[in-house]
């Protein structure tokens, strides 16, 4: 990160630098049972260095169970030219339960917006995507159960706080009609993908 130009900031496991004058942050999340959720623990025995410290997101070791592979080509920083590089991606079944329990840890609208985007739009669709969730090498993990049964109180409704957040997020604000809309495309399409899970 140094090497990149990347500073080190407050919380301590964010890192600064600017890209053509705008600010850039990257964030470094893991999974430790010596510290509590949403509080920056130094990961022991990796050899990363006194300096390294990592957001404790319960559930973030389920992305690397279970991703996918994209090639991505870009410009590298600071003119290096361009390059192409393999990155593992969180496969959709840990995203959902991360995101998920984001929604339910700060309740951003945007968390919300993130997860049904991602099932709306999944190829083929939310049922697509519950399919590949359920042939997940992670589908039986105790954690993806909790995350699941809360993915599911919180779209039950259309009038719960998880529809509403999508909903308010997409919607222009003062066209009820399309809030409306917006929640009821929420909970169809997280049942869609929790049939088809539970189908699979």
């Amino acid at each position: 990160m140094e090497r990149a130009g990347f500073r080190q900031v407050e919380p301590s496991f964010r890192w600064r630098r600017e890209v053509d004058g705008v600010p850039v942050f990257v964030e470094l999340l893991g999974e430790s049972e010596n510290a509590d959720p949403g509080r920056s623990f130094r990961p022991r025995g990796e050899n990363t260095g006194s300096k390294l410290a990592l957001l404790n997101i319960p559930g973030a070791t389920l992305a690397a169970r279970d991703f996918v592979v994209v090639e991505v080509e870009r410009e590298r920083l600071d003119g290096g030219g361009f390059s192409k590089v393999d990155v593992r991606v969180a496969n959709v079944l840990p995203y959902t339960v991360l995101k998920v329990n984001a929604f339910q840890d700060r309740h951003e609208n945007k968390d919300a917006y993130d997860l049904v985007f991602t099932l709306l739009f999944h190829p083929d669709g939310p049922a697509a995507a519950g399919k590949v969730a359920a042939r997940s090498q992670i589908a039986h993990d105790p954690q993806v159960g909790a995350g699941l049964q809360l993915l599911h109180e919180r779209f039950a409704s259309p009038e719960l706080d998880a529809p509403a957040a999508y909903a308010t997020f997409v919607a222009d604000p003062g066209d009820a009609d399309e809030l409306a809309r917006r929640r009821q495309e929420s909970v169809a399409t997280v049942r869609a993908f929790l049939r088809s899970f539970r189908d699979g």
